[in-house]
């Protein structure tokens, strides 16, 4: 059959919205959930668009930190 080549599927990242090249940045206000205190300081310094591929977090869970004033999104 032949010599067909198939091209790799890259994976579609919803971003919400987000401009997946943000920096996540904690701004030190702590979270009373002890797994949302952890992903903040786990994520710090990522972008938006690994912290998105890896699929442990959502757009809207950014949106959620964001809106709280746990992080802020550096362009």
């Amino acid at each position: 059959m032949g010599n067909s080549k198939v091209n790799p599927v890259k994976p579609v990242i919803n971003t919400g919205g987000l401009n997946p090249a943000a920096i996540y940045t904690a701004t030190g206000k702590l979270a009373r959930a002890a797994h949302n205190a952890a992903r903040h300081t786990a994520y710090n310094g990522k972008t938006v668009g690994a912290i998105l591929s890896n699929r442990l977090l959502t757009a809207a869970d950014i949106k959620y930190d964001l809106a709280k004033g746990f992080i802020t999104l550096e362009d």
